[in-house]
Formats: structure tokens, sequence, C-alpha cells
């Protein structure tokens, strides 16, 4: 659970995903220390799910579109994880999930 393994993660899904080189920048929100973008391109999204505060936060989904699967996290302990409806981010935590349900299997 190092940095150093965060990083190979991350290096490793952006090889993998042409959407997170390739894909359009879409804001949903930014909130005091969340912030949520989506990543879009020919009908694929990723959401990117940023707690940048060290306090938990809770997102319901609504326009946020928050149903798919958890690609990665930054504590490197929820990948397939199932989302449906809200999002339960711990302090410092971020996450990427799959929205269009293409890359999580």
């Amino acid at each position: 659970r190092s940095i150093l393994s965060l990083y190979k993660a991350l290096i490793g899904l952006r090889r993998k995903l042409p959407l997170l080189q390739l894909g359009d920048y879409v804001p949903v929100t930014a909130d005091g220390d969340l912030l949520l973008y989506r990543r879009e391109r020919s009908g694929s999204s990723l959401t990117i799910a940023l707690n940048l505060g060290d306090q938990p936060v809770s997102i319901a989904s609504g326009a946020a579109r928050l149903s798919g699967t958890i690609l990665l996290s930054t504590f490197l302990d929820r990948a397939r994880e199932t989302i449906e409806g809200s999002l339960d981010l711990r302090g410092n935590e971020g996450v990427i999930i799959d929205t269009s349900g293409i890359y999580a299997g």
C-alpha cells in the first residue's frame, strides 16, 4: 500500500484505458473538499471522485451518475466494488469509477 504501488496502478490503468488519456473532461461538481468529474468519449465514461480533505464525505448519486464499479481507489482496497446511488469516500481518498460498464470485466 505504498505510494509507489499507487503510482504503478495509476500508470497501468492509464495505459489500459484510453479514455483516461483521450476522453473529454466534463466537470460535475466542486464543493468544499469534493471534486467530481467525468471523462467521456464514444459512449464510454469514467467518473473520478476526489475527497481532498481529511474528513469522510458521502455523495448522493443524482446528476453525478454514480452507478458503476470502482476500478481504483487511492487506498488500493476497493477495486471491483459496486456503487449504486451513493458513494462514501474516506478522508484523502480518490476513486475511478467505470460508469459505462465496459472496463470492469
